[in-house]
């Protein structure tokens, strides 16, 4: 159940969103932005990006001793590329593929990758209020992988995609990590959820 609260936090606030924009797109595009959106959220639960709920129930100090005592790894890992590291590159994949796939202003491997690199930046720095390590190799990892699922998308939009042309919106795309992201920092709360609403629902 808790996974379910989880996904509900990152997709209802997206999902209000699409509905506000009142815009006839084309049940292609939507899918795919439904796709994109619980990319997002499994980005999040995968990687344990910090909300709220880390801050109100860290020990006291804790949230200070993370911030301030911040355990960041700026060097490359000594045994060079390893499991977590490829793990990481396939992560981000799918977001260099979906950008261009579905947004036409992304149909850049400039903006795709710096998407990448921003949107990796965010999950890093969320995890400065958690116990988690923010790793550069992380950061490297992740943008290379949107690299490749760009590559993918070009190789993709030769053979299925010819005649999509793609939504416009540059900024959309960072809308809905912003909306998704923000849904999990202030409304994701697992231990109350745990203790409150879970047993109702046994």
């Amino acid at each position: 159940m808790v996974i379910i609260y989880s996904f509900l936090c990152a997709f209802l606030p997206c999902f209000i969103y699409l509905l506000m924009k009142n815009r006839k797109e084309k049940k292609f595009y939507i899918f795919f932005i439904v796709l994109f959106v619980i990319y997002l959220w499994m980005v999040y639960n995968v990687t344990g990006a910090g909300g709220l709920s880390d801050i109100i129930y860290a020990p006291r100090g804790g949230i200070n001793d993370s911030i301030i005592k911040a355990n960041i790894n700026l060097e490359f890992p000594e045994n060079g590329i390893n499991t977590t590291f490829l793990l990481n590159i396939l992560m981000c994949v799918p977001l260099g593929f979906l950008l261009p796939l579905i947004w036409k202003n992304y149909r850049n491997i400039l903006k795709t990758t710096l998407f990448g690199f921003c949107f990796s930046l965010l999950i890093e720095l969320s995890q400065l209020i958690t116990t988690r390590a923010t790793d550069i190799d992380d950061l490297i990892a992740n943008t290379f992988g949107t690299i490749i699922g760009y590559i993918i998308w070009i190789i993709f939009s030769k053979i299925l995609f010819k005649n999509k042309e793609g939504i416009k919106g540059i900024k959309t795309p960072i809308i809905y990590v912003l909306i998704s992201y923000f849904g999990i920092f202030f409304l994701y709360f697992p231990f109350w959820f745990a203790l409150n609403i879970e047993p109702l629902l046994q």
